[in-house]
């Protein structure tokens, strides 16, 4: 019983952190107001994680392990590479629209500098994903010969981070979709662009 407390006490505390991060960044938030905003005791905050470094430390690794989880559960083998990266870039813009812990992990990332790898920087994490669902599509013959691998995986990682670019008046998942099926016949091999194209989305 004491342990599943100890685990809620922090779960509590890695979204009061996350959320506070995400609004204030590294810098802008202290434990004071993250042991606040969780409703826990800055000696039970302590206990937990040392410092605010190692509070930030585990914001990034949680971030960036759930996050890629679930992206790379969006890759459908049983759908074409292309077609389920699109659907990927949709999940991930999702997901960084609705989840602060997910932000929090790409703002820590960002402003904290090198870190160390892919378990703590989440873009990294997610170009490892996205770069095996484009080599997918080199295999099975649907990615257009020419069309280099790390500029695809830029350009997906690119539309799925530029929450700006969608107008405020397009619903943010048929913004995407419908920008995927633009660019779709330019990264489809001709012999099968047809049917992705034809494909619903």
């Amino acid at each position: 019983m004491r342990q599943v407390r100890a685990e809620e006490t922090r779960n509590a505390l890695l979204l009061a952190a996350a959320q506070i991060f995400d609004r204030d960044g590294y810098e802008g938030t202290t434990l004071a107001t993250v042991s606040d905003r969780a409703a826990v005791s800055k000696g039970a905050l302590s206990f937990h994680f040392s410092s605010k470094s190692a509070l930030a430390d585990a914001v990034q690794y949680v971030a960036c392990e759930r996050s890629g989880a679930e992206l790379k559960a969006l890759d459908d083998p049983g759908v074409p590479a292309l077609r389920a990266l699109g659907g990927m870039v949709r999940g991930l813009a999702g997901r960084l629209a609705t989840d602060p812990l997910t932000r929090a992990g790409l703002r820590l990332a960002r402003e904290r500098g090198p870190s160390l790898g892919a378990a703590m920087d989440c873009r990294l994490a997610w170009r490892a994903v996205l770069r095996q669902t484009v080599l997918r599509a080199r295999e099975e013959g649907s990615l257009r010969s020419g069309a280099g691998v790390e500029s695809v995986v830029d350009l997906a990682l690119a539309l799925a981070l530029h929450q700006e670019a969608v107008p405020a008046d397009r619903d943010r998942e048929a913004w995407l979709t419908d920008a995927w099926e633009l660019l779709l016949p330019a990264l489809a091999s001709p012999s099968i662009a047809d049917r992705l194209t034809s494909a619903s989305p």
